[in-house]
């Protein structure tokens, strides 16, 4: 009995260090994605169609301990519109995530970087903006990267 109870606890120790800090759960009738569980939901948009903007909908996490210098953004794009152009492109690739095409860029905006991933889907365009301070943006890749590999459609 001591045996089992001192197995138990090695694995509960071992599996907790596996998962770190955890995650949080963003989920709406369309998409689901995952951000660090310090983090917190800041806003969640959903413009009147008469409202002209290139997006349906955005959700906004940030990391509270900076305020809103490192943050991310899940946003529908609108049939037919574009996210907005940038400046400055440092790199532009055509990539694949969960079998959907996209593309991805970054690029610096006053005293930050932004990395931009873009991606097509059945039901739609999604853009996945994440932004930090410039020296941080490297540190802050972790977070992001959950967001972006996490991101599903739902079908």
């Amino acid at each position: 009995m001591k045996h089992r109870v001192l197995l138990i606890l090695i694995f509960s120790v071992a599996v907790s260090g596996c998962l770190g800090d955890g995650y949080r759960v963003f989920e709406n009738h369309e998409i689901i994605f995952h951000y660090p569980a310090s983090w917190r939901q800041v806003s969640f948009i959903h413009p009147p169609v008469d409202v002209d903007t290139y997006y349906e909908y955005a959700v906004t996490v940030t990391d509270p301990e900076r305020g809103l210098e490192t943050v991310a953004t899940v946003e529908k794009l609108k049939l037919n519109r574009s996210y907005p152009a940038p400046e400055g492109v440092l790199d532009k690739r055509n990539i694949s995530l969960r079998g959907y095409p996209g593309v991805e860029f970054s690029y610096p905006e006053n005293e930050s970087m932004v990395r931009v991933t873009i991606i097509s889907t059945p039901r739609g365009r999604y853009a996945i903006v994440c932004r930090a301070g410039r020296d941080d943006f490297e540190g802050d890749l972790k977070s992001f990267d959950l967001i972006k590999y996490s991101f599903r459609v739902k079908s």
